[in-house]
């Protein structure tokens, strides 16, 4: 199963970055490939539902449906990132102790050990360094969402359209705010869970994102800011999910999780350190080895003559 994911993963990279090089222009690889078929399936929804709200309909159908699709996907990865922030959460006592020592060590190897064993405390733990994160997720989601604004921002449709009355084609600040609005939220969500001093390192950069999507959706097309505003939706869904799914998380890890080696066990097991200098002959050394090679070959003809 890992081996496959891998390879699922390792293969989406590869899509992601050959469709992202083409850009997002019209003839681009990216609408050519996923937003033109998405344009045309926009345009034949809004034909189904028909009247002057077709387009704003077909828009917010196609983003639920794609929303609706990767959810479970979402709601995994959410559950992992959850549960390793949990152990993470148990296991800091023992990695303060270890960047303790490491910032106390006298010399590089005492360092390098201390370096080591916190590699070793995540390991034995089953803790991930990168926080639980899904790759292949991330990497499924690239292709979708960005060919889903591809087709948005060049659909021929959307030209002259209009939604509940306001210019799809045009910037909408209604649009921008509650979008800008809704992410807020999020954000704020996102942190009620975090210990006290992750949260003041990180509220600057969590509110950074609901703030660059109101500038954006401000300076793009109404279309792009009702796009916006169904993915903040979705997206709000999905943390409110783990904020009510977090007690149980933290009861499963409070029962399930116990550390299997600590700081001191690690410290005092025989870590080898890796010896910049191991297997290279020094040049000053060099000489001598000659010598003593010399020495050996010129004795081992003096057995063979004797003989």
């Amino acid at each position: 199963m890992k081996q496959l994911k891998r390879v699922l993963t390792f293969a989406f990279v590869i899509f992601d970055i050959i469709l992202l090089t083409g850009g997002y222009n019209q003839h681009s690889r990216m609408y050519r490939w996923i937003g033109q078929p998405l344009a045309e399936l926009m345009t034949n929804i809004a034909h189904f539902i028909g009247g002057v709200n077709g387009i704003g309909w077909a828009i917010i159908i196609i983003t639920a449906i794609f929303r609706l699709i990767l959810l479970p996907f979402f709601l995994n990865q959410q559950v992992n990132t959850t549960v390793n922030q949990i152990k993470m959460q148990k296991l800091k006592p023992e990695i303060d102790k270890l960047q303790t020592l490491s910032r106390k060590a006298a010399t590089t190897e005492e360092q390098q050990k201390a370096s080591m064993a916190m590699m070793s405390l995540y390991r034995e733990n089953d803790v991930s360094v990168i926080g639980g994160i899904s790759f292949l997720t991330m990497a499924m989601q690239l292709p979708i969402f960005s060919g889903l604004y591809s087709a948005i921002l060049h659909a021929p449709a959307l030209q002259g359209t209009s939604f509940l009355g306001f210019d799809l084609g045009k910037p909408q600040l209604v649009f921008a705010i509650v979008a800008g609005i809704i992410y807020l939220i999020q954000a704020w969500l996102m942190m009620q869970h975090m210990p006290e001093e992750q949260r003041k390192t990180s509220a600057a950069m969590m509110f950074v994102s609901p703030v660059m999507i109101f500038v954006f959706a401000m300076i793009a097309s109404g279309a792009i800011g009702l796009y916006f505003v169904i993915g903040g939706i979705f997206a709000l869904i999905q943390t409110l999910i783990q904020h009510y799914q977090r007690p149980g998380l933290e009861k499963r890890v409070t029962a399930e999780f116990k550390i299997q080696k600590t700081a001191d066990d690690l410290m005092a097991e025989d870590i080898k350190v890796p010896n910049a200098n191991a297997g290279k002959t020094k040049v000053t050394d060099a000489p001598n080895v000659v010598k003593n090679q010399n020495k050996k070959n010129r004795n081992a003809g003096k057995q063979q003559r004797s003989k």
